[in-house]
C-alpha cells in the first residue's frame, strides 16, 4: 500500500514538473536574441553573485568578509549535499530523458538539484541574514529567478531540479542560521551565569 502511494505521488509530481517544463521549454530552435538572452541570464546571475562575494572578501570592513567566507562554506557544504542525492538519485536531464532539446552544450549528469541555482540562493540566504548585507542577499535572490528560467528553458533542468535547490538552500541556510543563534545563546546564558 505505502509502495504503490509512494509509487503514484512521484508519478504525478513528475507529470507535473513535465507539464510545467514542456511549457517553457522551446521544443523548436528558439530566435538567436531569446538563446543568447537565456544563455546570459543561465550563467550571468552566478558571475555577478561571484564578484558580489569577490568585492566582500576586499571590503575593508572585516564583517563583510566574514558574511562572504561563511556564504561561501556553506554554499560548499549545499554542493555537497547536492552530490550525495545525486548518488542516490541520479536523475536524467531532460535532454538525456528525451523530453527536451539541449540548447547550450551540457554534461549528462544527473540534474537534481540544480548546483547553479543551490549555490545562488545559498549565497543569497546567507547574506539575507546578515542586517548589513540584507539589501546584496535580496539582489542575489532574485537574480536566481531568471536564471532558473534560463537554465529550464534551455533544456538543461526541469522546474522540480529548480524547487530542489531552492529547498537544498533553504535547509543549508537556516541550519547555519539555527546553529549561530543556538551558539549566540550558549555564550549569552555562560556570561550571565
Amino acid at each position: 500500500m505505502t509502495s504503490s502511494l509512494i509509487a503514484w505521488i512521484g508519478t504525478a509530481v513528475y507529470g507535473w514538473d513535465l507539464h510545467l517544463f514542456q511549457a517553457i521549454h522551446p521544443t523548436v530552435p528558439p530566435s538567436p536574441v531569446m538563446l543568447h538572452l537565456a544563455r546570459v541570464f543561465a550563467d550571468g546571475p552566478l558571475v555577478l553573485t561571484a564578484g558580489v562575494l569577490g568585492l566582500m572578501l576586499v571590503w575593508p570592513r572585516g564583517s563583510m568578509r566574514a558574511t562572504a567566507l561563511k556564504a561561501l562554506v556553506v554554499a560548499a557544504m549545499a554542493l555537497i549535499g547536492n552530490a550525495l542525492i545525486g548518488l542516490v538519485w541520479d536523475r536524467a536531464r531532460p535532454f538525456v530523458a528525451g523530453v527536451g532539446h539541449a540548447w547550450i552544450a551540457h554534461a549528462a549528469t544527473g540534474s537534481f538539484p540544480s548546483d547553479h541555482l543551490t549555490i545562488q540562493w545559498v549565497v543569497a540566504g546567507m547574506l539575507w541574514l546578515d542586517p548589513r548585507t540584507r539589501r546584496w542577499g535580496k539582489v542575489v535572490a532574485l537574480l536566481g529567478l531568471p536564471m532558473a528560467w534560463a537554465r529550464i528553458y534551455l533544456g538543461v533542468h526541469y522546474p522540480g531540479d529548480m524547487m530542489g535547490a531552492l529547498a537544498l538552500a533553504a535547509l543549508a541556510t537556516l541550519s547555519i542560521w539555527i546553529a549561530a543563534t543556538t551558539r549566540s545563546r550558549s555564550r549569552v546564558n555562560v556570561q550571565t551565569a
